[in-house]
């Protein structure tokens, strides 16, 4: 017996000690093991049938809780289950094995999603069945129906705040899966949104927030950086001549091979069609020319194959450096007059100014 779990109870911590306390809060001792034990006796047991059809019926006085109840299952199994309850009610209310009942009661409740109203309304219907039988079928003795009286009512406030522990307990664990869902979708929207879903470098938005960070910075504390606007040659031959799925996949391919030769800092992002913009944080024009040589060099010195073709690419890029007064458009424009003076003077180059 001793080998015996209940996850329940460890679940929410109910060891003896906290037992103790839970029986105590609810007004129950073991003084009131004789008094549960005569309850079952004269009223529980001869009378359980039709106790259980006696709460039903109150029930289902009210259409919505009718409807809701039959909406779960059969009238008969539902009646099943309460007699199963009343079995035990009560007896030996101290034992883990009481607990774990009630606890897994109030899972079952919040599994199927029963509202908690109509769960504090059905305990107190039931109150009133099993007083008003014992009345009739046990005792007319005023001061023997007090004392069952508060019997009922603190054995039903014991089931009923450790049905509410786990009740409750379930719909937060809910409530927490779901907002932890929430959290993972809203973090995959940020990722798409930041990056672009071709070339998986960053989105245009993005990149150029990063520019404008980057400026911000330098306004502050004269912070150097350096961007490049970067083009694929001669890439709509590329398209026209395989067409745009190998355009794409050429597209997907020259981005790895451009990512290859970046630093950690460093941010590449599609401005749109074949044409890209690089951030190179912390970066003077020396530095950015060394780094934008080297990826024409990674893209160029070995063609890439795609379904049997092989295919050669050259970039033709323009890199400026941060200066003061600077805006956003400015230094784009500037990047983008460095790109235009590449391809005018043959393309697969850089040039810096």
């Amino acid at each position: 017996m001793n080998n015996i779990r209940y996850p329940l109870c460890e679940m929410y911590g109910f060891t003896s000690k906290q037992r103790e306390v839970r029986i105590a809060m609810m007004g129950l001792s073991n003084v009131n093991y004789s008094q549960v034990k005569y309850l079952h006796e004269k009223v529980i047991q001869p009378h359980a049938k039709s106790i259980v059809d006696t709460f039903y019926n109150v029930l289902f006085s009210f259409p919505e809780i009718k409807v809701y109840l039959l909406s779960l299952v059969n009238i008969e199994h539902l009646k099943m289950q309460q007699l199963i309850y009343l079995e035990s009610y009560g007896l030996n209310f101290d034992t883990q094995k009481y607990f774990e009942q009630r606890l897994k009661v109030g899972q079952i409740h919040a599994k199927i999603g029963l509202p908690l109203s109509y769960y504090q309304m059905s305990f107190r219907v039931l109150d009133e069945i099993i007083i008003d039988y014992l009345v009739f079928h046990a005792t007319n003795n005023a001061e023997a129906i007090l004392q069952y009286v508060k019997l009922v009512s603190n054995i039903s406030a014991l089931d009923m705040s450790l049905a509410i522990e786990t009740y409750h307990g379930k719909k937060i664990h809910e409530m927490s899966d779901s907002i932890h869902a929430l959290i993972d979708e809203r973090q995959s929207l940020v990722i798409q949104m930041d990056l672009d879903a071709l070339t998986k470098t960053a989105s245009r938005t993005h990149v150029l927030d990063f520019v404008q960070n980057n400026l911000d910075q330098s306004e502050q504390c004269e912070h150097c950086f350096c961007i490049a606007m970067i083009d694929l040659d001669f890439f709509k031959s590329i398209n026209d001549k395989y067409g745009h799925i190998i355009g794409d996949s050429i597209l997907k391919d020259v981005a790895a091979r451009m990512m290859e030769s970046l630093r950690p800092d460093d941010m590449l992002g599609r401005y749109g069609g074949e044409e890209f913009v690089l951030v190179l944080p912390g970066s003077d024009i020396g530095t950015a020319s060394n780094i934008t040589e080297r990826i024409c060099k990674q893209v160029s010195e070995k063609p890439f194959v795609v379904d049997g073709h092989k295919i050669t690419v050259t970039l033709s890029i323009g890199v400026t450096q941060w200066a003061i007064n600077d805006t956003k458009e400015i230094i784009l424009n500037r990047a983008d007059h460095a790109l235009y003076e590449a391809k005018d003077k043959g393309r697969a180059q850089v040039i810096s100014i």
